[in-house]
């Protein structure tokens, strides 16, 4: 047989994750949302903590429920980012 034959016959799957960088495309998008997300949360944090510090009125900060919902949020979308990553690697 010839060998140039067995070198074209590549799977899709490893066409995608070479060097085209499929896999390390997948989940983006929601690794996006996880960074905006993460970062409005730790914001709130940094200013809770610098009105206490300094006495300033902040009046859009957000309270313990909606900070925990935010976080909460934040950590799925990073989940379904991993998720996403593993289903681009696993060729699925």
């Amino acid at each position: 047989m010839n060998r140039e034959a067995l070198d074209l016959t590549t799977r899709p799957e490893q066409d995608q994750t070479n060097e085209t960088g499929g896999a390390s495309r997948k989940g983006r998008g929601f690794l996006v949302v996880f960074y905006i997300l993460f970062t409005l949360f730790t914001l709130n944090i940094l200013l809770g903590k610098a009105s206490v510090q300094l006495g300033w009125d902040l009046p859009f900060l957000l309270g313990d429920v909606p900070e925990f919902l935010l976080l909460l949020v934040a950590a799925m979308f990073l989940m379904l980012a991993a998720l996403r990553r593993e289903k681009g690697q696993s060729g699925e």
